[in-house]
């Protein structure tokens, strides 16, 4: 890759950028961001063959180099898994959950491992997301031995964390890298572990700003001590261009690694620190908010990993901020540069990579991983995008496996809970359901679902009664149209009242205190929601769930609400709205949540469409069979479907989309 050359003309350029406040990054880049990334994580994770492995960068045919994960001295293992468990952040999907967990586990022969001080970047980000996600003790336990184990690098002598055994030539040497690493001891110290792990981080922290952090705020990669005396012996740039350059990863570390440590400890010294490398970073960054790999080297190879880093420790530090025109510079220049990693130059869309940025570099000098994707640049990536928005728009696509269609809301949705979304069929026809279960129900087929909305497959919305489907009105559904729903289920009385609302128009009640599924199992919470299809997987998406407390289940309530619902000021932007369309049209490379085909008519052969039945009268309740639901059968409408018709249908709409 060759990028233009910045001269002095365009560090002005950049210091003139860095002020402003014009940047296009949105909650639809997150949104196409999170989609790429849910493609590309799960191509990887089919790909590997165990997870006695994980990525590292990518390869010219377009697969992963790898990392044994009981590689002691290997320090990237822990971002694949990290990664996924960002992703079940974003839907709080058990099939994430499951993905993240395979890749965690293998993990746990590291936390008595001695000879790294990288077991923050292997099981902070591995183990530490999956506690914060789950909270379940297991992670925690893993995680303060983790610590205990980084705490026996600490030099009390120097003050800081040895970071590496396998250069004779240093005694006892500190690099930035090591910055990131303090966030395992800062966390265990505040969860159980010992008080002077925090003292540990603190010092080394002010030790590396003393000896490694220039004046001007530049930095060396490391410095290495006399273990006895605590003198320097040397300090350098071991990974990047000659002694006094600065590396431009090395020197991200540092942005990330004193904003983290201002976070947890609220020390004014981390906050000056982090100003003092921020503010010399964004001087000197080209005005695309790109570095080159490192700040003083010839050429023009920048490092797409150094510039993710940055990006997620800016938005960061921002939020931290006291100064209200740092906190304004600091995140502008973070949406600049994710503005500059979402284009076709570094996202790498529609390449045969399978990350999600291109041009990192790994280790130039050593000429290692030079021009590729890299796991840890794609981690920080997506971190930082939902540093952006902890909860980007992201929709929901059906899915025909029962697991995979299932999202976690919590074990709090107890009493009377109002459930609103915004439900899109992006085909002509469905055989489409949203149901509810109890958190510790797991879903593997319709008996567990206690509420059922459906778009049924003669073409309108009905709704589960006891022991079958009912419809006080029928309201049909069209392809590509946006359906508002709103459901009060009344838990204790085991009643549910549904209302829809078609484009433009006012709510339909379609179901008034209709009765939870006959034998479906108990249930005190809204805890599991299963966004299911019986042909295809995308049939139709779910956009903007949310539940709320309280509602009412009487058909009076539904004008108050319909004015309410429709005054809402969280709307899905058009941006948001137009880039759903182009994933789903193919106009973006599609996302495994966009598999089926492009929602446009579909018909028979000879150019005629499907007609859908015409509307009932209101007030008429049309009440399906109860029959097995199975796919293809029973879970259609007023009658079973054939499954050779519903084959039929899948195969008209293949063909329509190769004309």
């Amino acid at each position: 890759m060759r990028l233009p050359r910045m001269g002095g003309m365009g560090v002005c350029l950049s210091l003139m950028l860095v002020g402003t406040s014009v940047h296009a990054f949105d909650d639809a880049d997150a949104v196409r961001v999170v989609g790429f990334a849910r493609t590309q994580m799960r191509k990887t994770a089919a790909a590997l063959p165990s997870t006695t492995r994980s990525p590292k960068a990518s390869r010219a045919d377009g697969t992963w180099s790898t990392v044994a994960n009981t590689d002691a001295v290997g320090w990237t293992q822990g971002f694949f898994p990290g990664l996924m468990w960002n992703l079940f952040q974003v839907g709080l999907e058990p099939s994430w959950q499951r993905r993240a967990d395979q890749w965690t586990r293998p993990l746990e022969v590291q936390k008595t491992n001695r000879q790294t001080h990288d077991l923050g970047f292997k099981m902070f980000l591995s183990f530490g997301n999956a506690y914060r996600l789950t909270r379940d003790p297991y992670y925690r336990g893993v995680l303060l031995t983790s610590a205990a184990s980084l705490a026996t690098r600490y030099n009390s002598r120097v003050g800081v964390i040895d970071c590496c055994d396998w250069n004779s030539a240093w005694d006892v040497p500190i690099v930035t890298d090591t910055m990131m690493n303090l966030e395992l001891l800062l966390w265990a110290s505040q969860n159980g572990g010992r008080a002077e792990w925090r003292s540990m981080a603190i010092n080394h922290a002010l030790r590396t700003l003393q000896d490694a952090v220039r004046p001007d705020g530049s930095s060396f990669h490391y410095v290495d001590y006399n273990g006895t005396t605590g003198a320097i012996r040397s300090r350098g740039t071991f990974q990047g261009f000659s002694t006094n350059s600065t590396w431009a990863r090395g020197h991200a570390w540092l942005m990330y690694g004193y904003t983290m440590v201002y976070r947890y400890t609220g020390d004014t010294r981390m906050l000056a620190a982090a100003r003092k490398v921020t503010d010399w970073y964004l001087a000197h960054v080209p005005s695309d908010m790109v570095p080159k790999w490192d700040f003083d080297a010839p050429g023009d190879q920048r490092d797409s990993s150094a510039a993710a880093v940055v990006a997620s420790a800016l938005l960061e530090l921002s939020a931290l901020e006291t100064d209200a025109a740092r906190k304004t510079r600091y995140r502008d220049a973070a949406l600049r540069t994710l503005d500059t990693l979402m284009t076709s130059t570094y996202f790498a869309e529609g390449t045969n990579s399978p990350g999600l940025l291109l041009h990192g570099v790994g280790n130039l000098p050593a000429k290692q991983e030079v021009d590729v994707s890299l796991i840890y640049g794609d981690y920080y990536f997506l971190e930082a995008v939902l540093r952006f928005n902890p909860n980007p728009p992201y929709p929901w696509y059906s899915k025909r496996d029962f697991f995979e269609s299932q999202h976690l809301l919590g074990t709090t949705n107890t009493g009377v809970r109002t459930v609103e979304f915004d439900i899109t069929p992006l085909a002509s026809s469905q055989d489409a359901t949203v149901g509810y279960s109890d958190s510790s129900t797991a879903v593997t087929g319709y008996s567990v679902l206690s509420m059922t909305v459906r778009m049924n497959a003669d073409g309108y919305f009905d709704v589960r009664n006891g022991g079958g489907y009912a419809a006080l009105t029928r309201v049909r559904y069209v392809q590509g149209q946006t359906y508002h729903v709103r459901l009060v289920a009344d838990l204790p009385a085991r009643r549910y009242s549904v209302w829809v609302r078609p484009p433009g128009g006012s709510e339909v009640q379609i179901a008034n205190r209709y009765a939870f599924r006959t034998g479906a199992p108990f249930i005190d919470d809204l805890g599991r929601v299963s966004v299911r299809t019986v042909l295809m997987d995308g049939d139709f998406r779910v956009l903007g769930h949310r539940v709320t407390a309280g509602g009412s289940t009487i058909a009076s309530d539904a004008p108050e609400r319909s004015a309410m619902v429709l005054s809402q000021s969280d709307a899905p932007s058009e941006a948001l709205l137009a880039t759903l369309a182009r994933m789903e049209q193919g106009a973006l490379p599609p996302t495994e949540d966009s598999t089926r085909p492009a929602p446009e008519w579909s018909g028979s052969d000879d150019g005629t469409s499907m007609s859908l039945p015409e509307d009932a009268s209101a007030g008429v309740n049309v009440t399906a069979p109860d029959v097995a639901e199975t796919a293809g059968c029973g879970s259609t409408g007023a009658e079973c479907v054939p499954a050779a018709l519903l084959a039929l249908w899948g195969w008209t709409r293949r063909r329509s989309t190769r004309r």
